[in-house]
């Protein structure tokens, strides 16, 4: 008995000590990774306060709780989100993503909105590698891209974990090419996401450094008068008649100077050689999906009583 007592005494001292979290390594662990006290204590208990097993460990949890929590909510209807563009300093590759979530307020959140952000610059790797100079990419193709440690697939279930909703990849597009200048734009949100974006691509032989500024500028219009077509040929080839409004060269510029067809005039006149629309495309958040109808309060009850 006293030998059992002996023994259970000097375990006890043992789990003590070794389940000790070192204050310093705890102070680290959230610097890197700002998680609840709690769970920090935990990754360095099972990582020996060892900071950087224990950030592993953190972010395995995240991805094992994300697809846990994303297997609870594939079906729910993600009709909120962001639009989110992406340029390259050079201004000849561009990206678009939409990120969906289920709410407005995860839509405004700061690591959702970051995570569209992100996955657009990892989207840029896709411009140029199309036969049309603006395209739409397969979600599949980024998702299976490297976003830091993870792939985007990866990132996106992690923050499903993290934000509690359901996030979805719903449409990429890029533009870029030989010759090509490209110009993006957000509309109603903050930096390089928001509700409605647009990616222009403009072609000339001439000096395109002088269109970079034109480029942005038509994206900016295509986001606020959603033009169809980019051209009266396209317009025509499409069957249209009477009613130009929807083209873009007869649309009145949003900055001045005409329209933008005699805008691409003038800039053709200053870079030396003819300017003209490569391609535009437009996202509106939530675009094409439908929200499920909103149940009466006595359904809700009934729904809860159930």
């Amino acid at each position: 008995m006293v030998l059992a007592r002996v023994c259970r005494v000097a375990l006890r001292g043992y789990a003590t000590k070794a389940a000790k979290v070192d204050i310093a390594a705890l102070k680290r662990l959230r610097q890197l990774n700002p998680v609840s006290m709690s769970r920090a204590k935990e990754a360095l208990i099972s990582s020996e306060n060892d900071v950087e097993r224990a950030l592993t460990w953190l972010e395995r949890d995240a991805l094992a709780a994300g697809a846990q929590k994303a297997a609870k909510v594939k079906d729910r209807v993600a009709a909120e989100g962001a639009v989110a563009v992406y340029v390259n300093d050079a201004q000849t590759a561009a990206t678009m993503v939409e990120l969906g979530c289920e709410t407005d307020f995860v839509a405004r959140n700061a690591t959702f909105v970051e995570l569209a952000s992100r996955i657009a610059r990892v989207g840029a790797a896709f411009a140029g590698s199309s036969d049309s100079v603006v395209a739409n990419i397969g979600v599949d193709a980024l998702a299976a891209r490297a976003l830091g440690a993870h792939s985007v697939s990866d990132a996106v279930t992690e923050a499903i974990g993290r934000l509690g909703e359901n996030v979805v990849l719903r449409r990429v597009a890029t533009a870029g090419g030989p010759g090509v200048v490209v110009g993006a734009y957000v509309h109603g949100g903050s930096g390089a996401a928001g509700r409605i974006g647009a990616l222009v691509a403009l072609h000339s032989d001439g000096e395109n450094s002088t269109l970079t500024q034109l480029a942005r500028q038509l994206a900016q219009h295509v986001v606020g008068f959603a033009p169809r077509y980019a051209t009266h040929a396209e317009w025509e080839r499409a069957g249209g008649s009477g009613d130009t409004s929807a083209v873009l060269e007869s649309q009145v510029f949003v900055f001045g100077g005409g329209t933008v067809g005699e805008v691409l005039q003038k800039a053709s006149q200053a870079t030396g050689a003819p300017v003209h629309v490569a391609g535009f495309i437009r996202f509106v958040r939530g675009e094409g999906v439908v929200k499920p109808a909103r149940p009466s309060f006595a359904d809700e009850v009934r729904q809860q009583l159930a």
